[in-house]
């Protein structure tokens, strides 16, 4: 345990929540510290991003320093024992895989509905998400429901594609200008996507959303402000 732990606050508004049938099924079978590290740091990367069927690899797991402090200290040996505890949890039927990548990478999926089906979708090349205990990135469903309102089935599915369809930098400007001008629809904010992708995003733009502004406003975009 690292020296500068303080204790929790009653402050912290941060939490990860983990299945409830991970602490019944999963957590009695696990005897080796490092899996269960793994385990639960996957977990945690995907509730933070928000998709369970991201792609898991060594060296996305050893771009953590936080999380390899307690990890062998030479590189060689931390990726034969990130290698070990990941290959465990398959074993255990936590993970899928390994599949190979395009550059023969070890790569791996959560054991669940969407994790199974982005491994049958494997097609070698992966798009391995950037984000580490010292850079949490708030996921699409976070900025929704803390800039918006409450998510739903149907936004949900609708940010799903938008996660597809534009850069996570776009999104979280749409949502904030949105905000700015308080706006709290999802219609708003895709009104604005659309005009980037078409026009960019760069110098005039911040002049065209207040022209989407004024358009929904005199009800130009018709069903906006039903979502």
């Amino acid at each position: 345990m690292t020296d500068k732990f303080n204790g929790f606050q009653d402050s912290d508004a941060d939490f990860t929540g983990i299945p409830d049938v991970f602490f019944r099924e999963v957590l009695p079978s696990i005897y080796d510290l490092l899996e269960l590290k793994i385990c639960l740091y996957v977990l945690w990367k995907a509730k933070t991003l928000g998709d369970f069927g991201l792609p898991i690899t060594t060296a996305s797991v050893m771009e953590d320093g936080i999380l390899m402090r307690s990890f062998p200290a030479d590189s060689d040996e931390q990726e034969q024992t990130v290698l070990e505890a990941l290959t465990s949890a398959v074993r255990d039927k936590i993970l899928v895989g390994p599949l190979k990548s395009e550059d023969a990478e070890n790569v791996f999926f959560i054991n669940s509905p969407r994790g199974r089906k982005a491994a049958q979708k494997h097609a070698g090349e992966f798009d391995i998400p950037n984000i580490t205990l010292d850079l949490v990135q708030p996921n699409i469903f976070q900025l929704y429901e803390e800039n918006i309102g409450p998510l739903t089935p149907l936004i949900a599915d609708e940010l799903r594609d938008a996660e597809e369809s534009y850069p996570h930098p776009w999104i979280s400007e749409a949502i904030q200008i949105a905000v700015n001008n308080n706006v709290r629809r999802w219609n708003y904010v895709r009104s604005i996507l659309e005009r980037w992708q078409k026009e960019g995003r760069d110098g005039t733009d911040r002049k065209n959303t207040q022209e989407d502004h004024r358009r929904y406003l005199k009800g130009e975009y018709g069903e906006i402000g039903h979502h």
